[in-house]
């Protein structure tokens, strides 16, 4: 009896235990079929699409993914949204890793590298989660595609992470005190995820395009490569005619830029991106927010906190030139920036103040420092701002005798 009953009891427990890994299975399975999760390989990294990379939804969706770095060196990657369908409408997204990626955009109706040369260390595991919100509720879809980056071809930002030893962090502090040295280039946060920008008396930042000389400010997050002109256009400029215009695309400035780019650059539009500009003009009783946060605050950032002007040209923000080695009302003549052949102050798209019925941008003088006393209604010195596309090539160093030079 006792023998029948320790056999029952035997069948019973592999009948549950049975039933538990059944259940446990289809659990799994069903959330596998269910979100087509899938795990891919891009070279060294693991990338885990928790809820699966073909990503669809008529309202709010939330996905998260991870990448895992399995190799033992440091390496790259980029992000990209892939093959959208039925953007009929506006879709902002938000991409957060929880540290120091924090992206909020606009989707695209056109493959869009989000961010890219992401770096991730040996062994390092990121975590990701994207929120995509439509305005109205419709059927969309698209693919998510991370792969890693190998640095082994000579497009322009690879050959200047090559070129280039990475610091986390300048040897002076943005805002604080200007930077008169070769500080390199440093690694900070942007709209697309992670920027790398120059500092200081930066000497590999030269490029050479249509015999005109410009300075790298930064790579973009999204591979992209910024230029600023190393000098000053042909003609000094008024910002504005009237004070009712004095946003960016409103401007007189920006029908010069763009009859500037297309005189001086025409052979060479198709390598410029048609890129985000920030035109930071968001006020608060006649005082731009920018003002409060730069000169009061001290918070200079890469990420636009107003408008984003969809441009193939612009300026310089008050932000990079802080990033770049200025400081508010402080001379420095030993950075990039400076130019002693630049004969008058420059405008830049940051706004600062509107006073007596006249508005002040924030401008770079022409003996290196950031000012907000100039009206923009005087006649100024204007430094075309221009953004490379990702998959350009480059021959040089980017030092002075041998500068980056644009090929097919």
């Amino acid at each position: 009896m006792r023998m029948r009953f320790k056999s029952a009891l035997f069948l019973i427990s592999i009948l549950l235990l049975s039933t538990f890994v059944l259940g446990s299975f289809y659990f799994v399975y069903k959330n596998y079929i269910s979100y087509g999760a899938d795990i891919k390989i891009s070279g060294p990294l693991s990338i885990n699409y928790l809820d699966g990379s073909i990503i669809s939804g008529s309202g709010v969706v939330e996905t998260h993914f991870s990448i895992i770095n399995d190799s033992m060196e440091d390496a790259y990657y980029f992000i990209e949204f892939k093959n959208p369908k039925n953007i009929k409408g506006k879709i902002t997204f938000n991409l957060s890793n929880g540290n120091d990626i924090n992206i909020t955009d606009e989707l695209n109706n056109y493959n869009t590298i989000i961010t890219s040369y992401v770096p991730i260390k040996a062994g390092e595991i990121v975590s990701y989660t994207l929120i995509l919100n439509p305005e109205e509720k419709f059927n969309y879809g698209l693919e998510l595609n991370v792969k890693s980056e190998n640095l082994e071809t000579n497009t322009f930002a690879e050959v200047i992470l090559k070129n280039n030893s990475i610091n986390d962090k300048p040897l002076t502090t943005p805002g604080l005190a200007i930077a008169v040295s070769d500080e390199g280039l440093i690694k900070s946060s942007d709209d697309y995820g992670t920027t790398y920008y120059f500092r200081g008396a930066s000497v590999k930042n030269n490029v050479l395009i249509n015999g005109l000389n410009f300075k790298i400010v930064r790579i973009n997050g999204d591979g992209t490569v910024r230029l600023v002109l190393d000098g000053e256009t042909d003609n000094l400029k008024k910002y504005y005619d009237t004070i009712e215009k004095y946003t960016f695309k409103e401007s007189n400035v920006y029908s010069y830029l763009n009859n500037w780019v297309n005189e001086k650059l025409t052979d060479y539009t198709t390598y410029l991106a048609n890129h985000k500009y920030c035109n930071d003009n968001n006020i608060e009783g006649g005082t731009f927010l920018a003002l409060t946060r730069i000169k009061t605050d001290n918070i200079p950032s890469f990420v636009c906190l107003s408008d984003k002007v969809l441009s193939k040209v612009g300026l310089l923000t008050a932000d990079e030139v802080i990033y770049a080695g200025a400081t508010l009302n402080e001379v420095n003549k030993d950075y990039y920036l400076y130019n002693e052949n630049i004969s008058a102050n420059s405008y830049l798209m940051t706004s600062a103040t509107l006073l007596s019925n006249a508005y002040y941008p924030f401008m770079l003088s022409k003996d290196g420092k950031l000012i907000t006393n100039d009206s923009g209604a005087n006649f100024r010195a204007v430094r075309p701002v221009i953004t490379i596309i990702k998959t350009a090539n480059v021959i040089g160093d980017g030092t002075v005798n041998d500068p980056y030079q644009l090929t097919e």
